[in-house]
């Protein structure tokens, strides 16, 4: 099943890790506050002075590391968004390969692309709110990275759907696809603010709604 699929992949993302570097400690903390900050305030909202307050390291540190906050909010939002993408179209891969050539159920399509976003922004809560707040409202200068990283993405997934769905126009298949993502990221901010113990029971039923 799916499940299986996605343990296989999470398994073979997975290295060795070794020691951490104090630099990398400190992108590290520059990037999570980054997270947390430009989330809620949005880019013109936070300075540089503040966001190297909030992750306790000096001014100099986060120029030294990304320069300009034009190349930290990128660096930051990219961080988890990235990710987020190539694990759905693992996800998608593994469960066409096992499909071995027959069209794969619409639900499994789906939950190929909502599992990955759902399960960052439970484990990031403040992922959600930085990516909500970037593709409403983006600074123009994510626009480039926001059509790089995500067309390319959406349209093997619309490609997949087209094959389950031959008798739906690429055009309606588009406006669905569009529709869930919204539908899970306005979930996934809502959900991120409840602070509640997490459960994975619960977390696999809400993901199984988002899917039907």
């Amino acid at each position: 099943g799916l499940w299986q699929i996605h343990t296989y992949v999470l398994n073979a993302e997975m290295t060795p890790g070794g020691r951490t570097h104090k630099s990398a400690s400190t992108a590290q903390r520059l990037l999570d506050a980054a997270e947390r900050l430009f989330g809620v305030y949005g880019y013109s909202g936070v300075g540089m002075r503040t966001l190297a307050q909030a992750a306790r390291v000096n001014l100099a540190a986060t120029t030294y590391h990304f320069g300009s906050k034009k190349t930290l909010y990128v660096e930051t939002f990219l961080r988890r968004f990235r990710e987020v993408n190539a694990q759905r179209l693992a996800l998608l891969a593994a469960a066409e390969q096992m499909a071995q050539g027959r069209p794969l159920p619409v639900e499994q399509i789906v939950e190929c692309m909502m599992r990955p976003s759902v399960e960052a922004g439970i484990a990031h809560p403040a992922f959600n709110k930085l990516v909500a707040r970037s593709l409403l409202a983006p600074p123009k200068f994510l626009h480039q990275y926001l059509k790089s990283e995500l067309e390319p993405n959406l349209k093997v997934f619309i490609g997949a759907l087209e094959r389950a769905l031959p008798e739906v126009p690429a055009s309606g298949l588009t406006l669905r696809v569009a529709l869930a993502l919204g539908a899970t990221l306005m979930f996934g901010v809502q959900v991120s603010a409840i602070k509640i113990k997490r459960d994975p029971k619960r977390e696999a039923a809400f993901l199984k709604e988002l899917v039907r």
